[in-house]
């Protein structure tokens, strides 16, 4: 019996979308499955056994900082220092950290965070040295141990890069393998990482990124990016830049964190469905705790989502957050079958929405309810949100894109936002919309849109 090519198209596409459905399915069971671990407690003083453990390290120093700097100055001791995992053999400090190191994220931000306050500052700065790739991916680990651990993946990661893994070849012999470019790049750069694993998303990559200064900043965002949020992608540098330009602007007032640690969607069809976001949201919820616990109550925290980020953050409202404020930029949706506020767990929290008219996001906000597709209810509908103005772009002589392009040069200086390029115009600096975000994230009073969607009536 033949087979017309039109049936055979039809049954792989439908094979094809059942088996994205089941991955999504697997994906949900994975991160249900993930318990809370238990923090190890230390009944005796570390100080003996971290001294062993600097006496065996490929590399010294009369400090942490100076240990850290021969380190990044010799790569063979950086990758060893990467390399290092901490065992019970060592003592009660070595079997901590990996019960720790072995419980992945299910931990305790907070309570980890109080493991390494006992330790103290110093003893924590040479455990960042000692064994950067565990204390580098901590929930919980004190964020400038995280950044001086990820110093190290990164220099290791990268010299990695230019070998190859395999048994020697004949054409590997002498040849030279040029490192990975978005890796070399970030070379002495100056950015800070608290997160970075340039293996996850199937050798892609992940972050989170500081923009800022995270202790003298009076305001916190962190961004969420739409998809395609990979190391190897172009959005990795352009949503640095995004944040970057709002943090210059606020004059040291704000710092923005770039969250991106999660297996991330690409493409339309991928982005679609809801699994992806479902398991991201409950990482970056988890996120919100241990940044709220370093940074303590009194620093305002903005949580902003862009396009896919949008449904990211918003299903992110289903769990214990801690947000003063969310910001739908161009949002998928508010999460998937998230149709009220009473879906939230803080159904009453400030919540803005911007959207340009035309923007092809909106073709995908506000889908009906399909278990594992689509991203719930639209943003810019949603029963208390408060809509920003979009305006126009800058018409300044010096007005540029997010890519530092002349506007004057492009043809759209002054234009307004709309249209299919508003989705990524909202972000062009000194436009309205740029304006209204930076006064979200600033804790200002943004210029709101001529519609905006009901109150809530359950909130004052």
């Amino acid at each position: 019996m033949r087979i017309r090519w039109w049936r055979a198209t039809v049954v792989t596409a439908i094979a094809a979308l059942a088996l994205v459905y089941l991955a999504g399915l697997a994906r949900l069971g994975e991160a249900e499955a993930e318990q809370v671990h238990a923090v190890p407690v230390l009944a005796a003083d570390p100080g003996t056994e971290l001294a062993a453990m600097r006496t065996a390290a490929p590399v010294t120093g009369d400090d942490p900082a100076a240990a850290l700097d021969a380190a990044l100055a010799d790569p063979a001791a950086a990758a060893a220092l990467v390399a290092a995992v901490p065992t019970a053999d060592s003592g009660e400090l070595g079997a901590a950290l990996a019960a720790l190191h072995e419980a992945g994220g299910g931990l305790d931000p907070v309570a980890v965070h109080d493991f390494f306050t006992g330790l103290g500052e110093e003893r924590t700065a040479w455990l960042a040295v000692l064994y950067p790739s565990v204390v580098g991916e901590m929930p919980g680990a004190p964020f400038a141990a995280r950044e001086a651990a990820n110093r190290l993946v990164l220099e290791a990661t990268t010299a990695a890069s230019a070998t190859y893994d395999s048994p020697e070849r004949p054409w590997t012999d002498e040849s030279e393998r040029p490192p990975r470019e978005e890796l070399q790049r970030l070379i002495g750069s100056g950015r800070e990482f608290l997160y970075l694993d340039p293996y996850d998303n199937a050798g892609d990559g992940s972050w989170i990124e500081v923009v800022g200064d995270l202790e003298a900043a009076a305001n916190v965002a962190v961004l969420v990016p739409g998809g395609s949020a990979v190391l190897s992608s172009e959005n990795f540098d352009l949503y640095y830049q995004r944040a970057k330009s709002f943090v210059d602007a606020a004059d040291g007032e704000l710092a923005v964190v770039v969250w991106a640690d999660a297996s991330w969607p690409s493409g339309w069809v991928e982005e679609s469905w809801a699994s992806w976001s479902q398991v991201a949201a409950e990482t970056l919820a988890s996120f919100t705790s241990d940044l709220r616990n370093q940074l303590g109550a009194g620093v305002p925290i903005t949580l902003a989502g862009h396009s896919y980020g949008g449904a990211v953050i918003g299903y992110a409202e289903t769990y214990d957050l801690e947000a003063d404020r969310v910001l739908h930029i161009a949002s998928a949706g508010m999460g998937n079958d998230v149709y009220s506020p009473a879906d939230y767990t803080e159904p009453c929290r400030a919540r803005y929405s911007i959207t340009a008219p035309g923007d092809p996001i909106s073709y995908v906000q506000g889908m009906p309810y399909v278990p594992l597709l689509g991203h719930g209810a639209d943003p810019d509908e949603f029963p208390g949100v408060r809509n920003l103005a979009t305006g126009s772009l800058s018409d300044a002589p010096d007005a540029v894109d997010d890519y530092g392009v002349s506007l004057h040069d492009l043809g759209i200086a002054g234009k307004t936002v709309e249209g299919v390029h508003s989705h990524s115009e909202i972000f062009y600096p000194e436009s309205d919309a740029w304006n209204n975000i930076l006064k979200v994230l600033d804790d200002e009073e943004p210029e709101l849109a001529d519609e905006q969607p009901e109150a809530n009536p359950d909130c004052p």
